[in-house]
Parts: structure tokens; C-alpha cells; sequence
């Protein structure tokens, strides 16, 4: 392309305006094609696929799954671990984990009970639990992003931390509370017609995620940080504080699920969460988001939440025994990612490629 000097080009001498290049049809192509395959449907298309498979198949095979009744356990069931998993969304999105939330979730579970069973106003018992929460994550935050910690190894070890916190709190025994308020009703058992409160909240966290993520600076600073931190920094960002932020608000989601959880079973349960690490990152990364950081989002984390609460739900109407459940749901979220792997995407396309040409030099020859 022909540099604009004055009014005229330097090597031509003709009028800068007159100049025109043509772009090769093959270049748009290849350009409009490389955005789509970047783009959000691009990237869970299989995760899409295998949840319209889930319920086509279901609906045939259990008539009772997407019935009226049961489309509101659904809702609840994929909210608790939703909740968590836009927290964890942040964390991974950087290139870290947090292997910790399910036993933030369970101290938080206990100290909301314990809070409403020395009456408590429940608005104070949800700080208790949200205090909790954040400072979890204050402390993986800060081991991880000031202290150079591996945040596998970090986590690791507050989560051994919060199980023992929450057993020795409790005596290992169940924190059962019987306050009712209005509160209480809409994180836990409360609904908004046939919608459950909890999916009420888990959509409004939703979409202050995807709004913070596609819309303000530190949103792209979060990517920018998983995509390379090291030019991050030397651009002028932040990375300790991105870092030690993202697990400020995992922190957060975990407290804020840990109440929901109380209130949900009027219970505080010491030994809650336990899959919670699991469910969480499977929901992360079955929808799109790369483990090494910088690549995904939030939309494919609700859909990942989705398929994990469908499987669950699923296997209780068949009456699947829970430890068989747990072979079940992991044999999935295996295929899921196999499924979305660049890799066999890519190898896929070879083999295609490959097999195609040979038959195009087989009719040739012929």
C-alpha cells in the first residue's frame, strides 16, 4: 500500500487518491474465516452440540426431564456451581486455579448456619459467609500473586485448611438453624414464579461477568494477563494485582455459594463442596476456557454449568446410584473436553485433508 506523502506518491508521482490496491479475494477470505473460527460460537460449537444432544436424547429416553417440575431442580442445581465457576472463569482466564473452593464454600456454609443459630440478622450472617469467602481468596491471592507461589501448590493447601477449619468449627457435626426471612427465601428456597431465586442470582452474576470481561479495562487486562504476562507487564499492567484480584473474587462466588447453600437446606454442612473443585473447573474449561489462560469466556462457562447440572439431574431421575453418578459424570467431562480439544479438532481436519486428496489422485489416475 502506497504511503501518503503530500498529495503525491514519491515512486509514482501520481495523486495518492488515484492509487488503489486490490485486496486478493482469497486474503478476505482467509481473514473472515480466521475471526470465525476465533469467534464464540467457533469455539463451543461441539459444547453446543453435545448439550442439544443431551436434551434430545433425554427427552426421548425420560420423559419427565424436561417437564414442568423438573426444569426448576434443573435451574438450581446448575446454580450453586455456576456461581462458583464465573469466579473460577477469572482465575483460569489469568493462567491460574484454585483447587480451594469447595472447602471456602464449606466454611462458608457452616459460619452462615452457625451465625442464624445464635439469631443473627441474616443480612449479617450473609457478611459472615461473603468475609469468609473473600478472605480465602485474599490469602491464595496473596501467597500466589506476592509471594511467587504456584497456585496449584497454594491452593492445595488452604483447601486442606478450610476442610479442617470447617470440621473443627463444627465438631464435625451438621449446623442446623430454622430462621426464615426474606433473605434467607431468596438465596435459598424462594422463586420468582416457576424460576428459582438461586438462578435469579446466579443470571445477574452472569452478566456482571460478561460485562466485566467484554467491556472494561480490566477485563482486558484479565486476558491480557493468561495470554502473556510478561507482556502484560511491559505494557503497564499490573499482573500481581490482576492476579491477586481473580482470586479475590473466586473467593467472593464461594462464599456467596456457600450461603446459598445453607439456606437452601437450612443446613450448614461442614463436609459441603466436595465435588465443588471438580464441577467447577469441569464447567470451566468443557466450556472453551484454556487452562493455560487468555482464551474463553464466561458464556461458554454457562454452558459447560449447564451440561454438568443436566448430567445430574439426569442420572437422579434414572435412580443411578451416586457412586456410579461419579464414574458417569467423569467419563463425560472427558469426552466433552476431548471433544473441544484444538488438537483433535486439528487432527480431525488433517485426516479430512488428507483423505480427500487421495481420493482426488484415485479419480485422476482413473
Amino acid at each position: 500500500m502506497s504511503q501518503h506523502r503530500g498529495t503525491t506518491d514519491s515512486d509514482s508521482g501520481a495523486p495518492v487518491s488515484q492509487q488503489t490496491e486490490e485486496v486478493p479475494v482469497g486474503t478476505v477470505k482467509s481473514a473472515c474465516g480466521a475471526r470465525l473460527r476465533n469467534s464464540w460460537l467457533a469455539r463451543n460449537g461441539a459444547i453446543i452440540a453435545i448439550f442439544v444432544g443431551v436434551l434430545i436424547v433425554t427427552s426421548i429416553f425420560v420423559p419427565n426431564f424436561l417437564s414442568i417440575s423438573n426444569i426448576p431442580n434443573l435451574l438450581q442445581q446448575m446454580s450453586i456451581v455456576g456461581i462458583v465457576a464465573v469466579g473460577m472463569t477469572f482465575v483460569i482466564l489469568t493462567g491460574g486455579i484454585d483447587l480451594s473452593v469447595g472447602s471456602n464454600l464449606a466454611v462458608s456454609t457452616v459460619l452462615y448456619a452457625l451465625a442464624l443459630s445464635h439469631n443473627l440478622p441474616s443480612s449479617v450472617a450473609l457478611l459472615i459467609a461473603l468475609g469468609s469467602g473473600l478472605a480465602f481468596g485474599i490469602v491464595n491471592g496473596v501467597g500466589i500473586a506476592v509471594f511467587n507461589l504456584q497456585p496449584f501448590i497454594m491452593t492445595l493447601a488452604t483447601l486442606a485448611v478450610g476442610q479442617g477449619v470447617a470440621l473443627a468449627i463444627t465438631n464435625g457435626s451438621s449446623v442446623i438453624f430454622s430462621t426464615s426471612s426474606l433473605l434467607i427465601n431468596l438465596l435459598g428456597n424462594g422463586s420468582f414464579g416457576p424460576i428459582p431465586t438461586e438462578f435469579v442470582v446466579f443470571a445477574v452474576i452472569v452478566a456482571v461477568g460478561i460485562v466485566v470481561l467484554r467491556f472494561t479495562q480490566y477485563g482486558r487486562f484479565v486476558y491480557a494477563t493468561g495470554g502473556s504476562s510478561m507482556a502484560a507487564r511491559l505494557s503497564g499492567i499490573k499482573v500481581n494485582w490482576i492476579i491477586f484480584s481473580v482470586y479475590a473474587i473466586v473467593g467472593l462466588c464461594s462464599g456467596l455459594a456457600g450461603a446459598m447453600t445453607a439456606a437452601r437446606l437450612s443446613t450448614g454442612e461442614p463436609t459441603a463442596g466436595g465435588t465443588t473443585n471438580l464441577d467447577t473447573i469441569a464447567a470451566v474449561v468443557i466450556g472453551g476456557t484454556s487452562l493455560f489462560g487468555g482464551i474463553g469466556g464466561i458464556a461458554g462457562t454457562v454452558m459447560g454449568s449447564a451440561v454438568l447440572a443436566a448430567v445430574s439431574n439426569i442420572l437422579n431421575l434414572l435412580g443411578v446410584s451416586p457412586y456410579l453418578s461419579l464414574i458417569v459424570k467423569g467419563s463425560i467431562i472427558a469426552i466433552a473436553v476431548l471433544l473441544i480439544s484444538p488438537d483433535l479438532r486439528r487432527w480431525i481436519r488433517s485426516g479430512w485433508q488428507a483423505t480427500r486428496k487421495r481420493t482426488v489422485g484415485r479419480m485422476g489416475s482413473t
